[in-house]
């Protein structure tokens, strides 16, 4: 009994390593700190620059710690870091939204404020962080009347890296989650669009993350 049990353990184990080995992850510390211009920067765990920054919180808040959207600033120069794709920072990953690396039917939306960087909350075989997007044809139609509103109107999405297709994916709702996952052959949710929440995109990211973690 003792060994069919030890044997069903082995087997066990040894299917979640292989099935976290097959795929390509990060894990939370495994990007240095610094600069990152680029995604081949990041895929390579190695930051084009280590230049000493510091960072002003986005959001409005009353503590110093490091928010979930920052600006940085080169600490030399006291000028705002504008064009990198990502930067490690104590330890935590943060990125900037770029047209370059995202989805081709992503394109059409951009983030409400630019240059500004979003923390890394769920690392493993897709790196998930938020920011607040809003479609281009909204920016055209509120921004260019008055930037203050088009600025305060984006709307919260989900974003992932996937590592292995080398781009920016925005899950914008339950459908367009459930297509994602299906491209992976990942068991798909029952979820309705219209109620779908960023809550339960949070939890099956992080569910398919846990063995990479």
């Amino acid at each position: 009994m003792k060994l069919t049990l030890l044997f069903c353990l082995l087997v066990i184990s040894k299917f979640f390593f292989c099935q976290s080995a097959e795929h390509q992850f990060i894990k939370k510390g495994d990007l240095p700190d610094g600069i990152y211009m680029t995604l081949e920067d990041v895929l390579n765990k190695k930051p084009s620059s280590t230049e000493e920054l510091y960072y002003k919180n986005a959001e409005n808040s009353d503590t110093t710690d490091l928010s979930q959207k920052v600006f940085f600033y080169f600490k030399e120069k006291d000028k705002k870091v504008k064009f990198p794709l990502g930067v490690s920072y104590n330890g935590e990953m943060y990125f900037q939204t770029y047209r370059k690396y995202t989805n081709k039917k992503d394109k059409g939306y951009d983030p409400d404020a630019y240059s500004r960087f979003c923390k890394v909350t769920n690392y493993g075989r897709f790196i998930y962080f938020e920011e607040n997007m809003r479609g281009m044809f909204s920016k055209f139609a509120l921004g260019g009347i008055n930037p203050i509103t088009y600025s305060i109107n984006g709307n919260l999405k989900g974003i992932v890296l996937d590592l292995e297709n080398k781009e920016f994916n925005m899950l914008r709702d339950c459908d367009d989650l459930n297509n994602f996952l299906k491209e992976k052959n990942i068991t798909q949710i029952e979820c309705n669009s219209d109620k779908f929440t960023i809550g339960e995109l949070r939890a099956k990211i992080d569910e398919i993350n846990k063995p990479y973690q």
